[in-house]
């Protein structure tokens, strides 16, 4: 029984974390690299599915015409990305 309540809280964290990973990234990322991360506005290449190391490394040291970009929940936010397909 304990096993379980241990699994269903590590659960509600993850959905809790991708979606506030989701909701950021609407906010902040979408209006460059398209709602869905198929590439729109500046950025025309889709990032859906990148590697989360990746993402996460080009939010924190920028690339290309990209700054790096101060976001708090960073790492959710390169997990949202990564698990889009």
């Amino acid at each position: 029984m304990k096993r379980i309540v241990i699994a269903l809280v590590a659960v509600a964290f993850a959905s809790t974390a991708f979606a506030d990973g989701a909701e950021t990234f609407a906010k902040k990322c979408a209006a460059c690299h398209g709602k869905d991360a198929g590439g729109a506005g500046m950025y025309k290449q889709p990032i859906k599915g990148k590697p989360e190391a990746d993402v996460l490394k080009v939010i924190k040291e920028g690339k290309g015409k990209m700054k790096p970009v101060a976001i708090d929940n960073a790492d959710e936010v390169a997990k949202y990305v990564a698990g889009l397909k």
